[in-house]
């Protein structure tokens, strides 16, 4: 008998391992979906935009190693009260559920974004399906035209393109990165002030007729989950600089200031701190110091590197070049009285006790406290050259 209920517990046991999965969901009963675009639709409504991966292209393409005659995703459009009443009359309309784990972006239109996402977050937050990495952008056309747009031909699916672009432009420092977890970390107590990712679609420069390519230009700056305005692109570069989110990027400076000429500096590694400083028990200033190593990437004929001066003179401009974007982007957030940058946060992690005192007034404190800004910026290689050659002409 002693060896019998071992024997009876291993079985059982094994019995429970080999059961199927309860959740199973197969193929030709659900919409796997790759992006969503939120809009407003009336004064009570949502129009939801899901776009839909059409498997059979996708077979097709898989199989022959050539691209079906149709579009690999189909966007499908869907009404509803709140976004969980949308994503129900989308499974009326199609038959299938839509599956949300393979979402990559989620854009919402500027309409809807000034009314207000509070609702929107909820149900994204609380939704076990919903990836956290899943980014979020605004958009100043409606968040269907985005998805419907086509971006360069490298990536069959725009949901999917579009996530290469956030991540690419950001790696070089030309726009915000930020999923739905960084959003929900950045709307935290001590900080009612979020950005988001800019997309919007690109007009004409002649017709100035909407063509259907796409750019990540600009950021949207939010205050308690609504949108209240934007950061252009100088601004959010200069946002970058202070949060210490900058990798990478490439500066362009006239020089010499006499010459139509210029310089084109890239930085290679950069380190922001910002630190608070207390005096008497009262918020004095904030200082924020950044540094960051560079190289010249691009010189002219009027530069002659084997002159100290120039590399000085050069280090100069581009620090004025950096505080001027940083400065720029520190206006517009007064102006917005949005805390994008986290002074917030910063000065609670520091002065946990003045922050204590401070923290009901911060929004008119924020307005009035001094900046102090310190750049240092050096320039390590030139390459291999000590003078560009003259453009002699034809």
């Amino acid at each position: 008998m002693k060896v019998k209920v071992p024997l009876i517990i291993m079985i059982i046991v094994q019995m429970l391992l080999l059961t199927s999965c309860w959740s199973k969901k197969e193929l030709d009963e659900i919409s796997i979906l790759s992006g969503v675009g939120i809009d407003s639709y009336d004064e009570e409504n949502l129009l939801l935009t899901m776009q839909v991966i059409l498997h059979r292209e996708m077979k097709i393409e898989s199989q022959t190693g050539k691209r079906g005659e149709e579009s690999p995703t189909q966007n499908i459009e869907a009404i509803g009260g709140s976004l969980i009443d949308a994503n129900r009359n989308f499974v009326l309309q199609t038959g299938r559920h839509g599956y949300w784990p393979h979402i990559a972006v989620i854009v919402i239109g500027e309409e809807q974004a000034r009314k207000g996402i509070s609702p929107i977050l909820d149900i994204l937050e609380r939704d076990h399906e919903i990836r956290q990495r899943t980014y979020l952008l605004v958009t100043k056309d409606k968040a269907k035209d985005i998805l419907m747009a086509e971006t360069v031909d490298l990536e069959v699916i725009q949901a999917y393109n579009i996530k290469d672009m956030i991540e690419n432009s950001y790696e070089h420092g030309e726009s915000a990165k930020v999923d739905l977890h960084k959003y929900y970390l950045m709307s935290s107590e001590k900080n009612n002030s979020c950005y988001v990712t800019g997309i919007n679609t690109i007009k004409d420069d002649n017709t100035e007729k909407v063509t259907s390519n796409l750019e990540l230009k600009d950021t949207g700056i939010f205050k308690e989950n609504k949108l209240i305005g934007w950061f252009d692109s100088e601004q959010t570069r200069g946002l970058l600089w202070i949060i210490d989110e900058l990798n990478s990027c490439v500066s362009r400076i006239n020089y010499p200031k006499d010459k139509k000429d210029f310089v084109f500096i890239e930085t290679l590694r950069s380190k922001t701190k910002v630190k608070p400083v207390v005096k008497n028990d009262n918020l004095e200033k904030i200082v924020i110091d950044v540094s960051s190593q560079n190289i010249l990437a691009q010189a002219n004929e009027h530069i002659d590197l084997t002159k100290v001066e120039s590399l000085d003179e050069i280090e100069k401009e581009l620090e004025h070049l950096v505080k001027t974007q940083m400065e720029s982007s520190l206006v517009k957030g007064k102006e917005l009285n949005a805390d994008v940058f986290g002074f917030g946060e910063i000065i609670h992690k520091y002065e946990p006790e003045l922050w204590k005192e401070i923290k009901e007034y911060w929004e008119d404190i924020f307005l009035t406290t001094p900046i102090e800004i310190n750049v240092d910026m050096n320039i390590k290689r030139t390459g291999l050259i000590s003078k560009s050659k003259k453009d002699e002409g034809m």
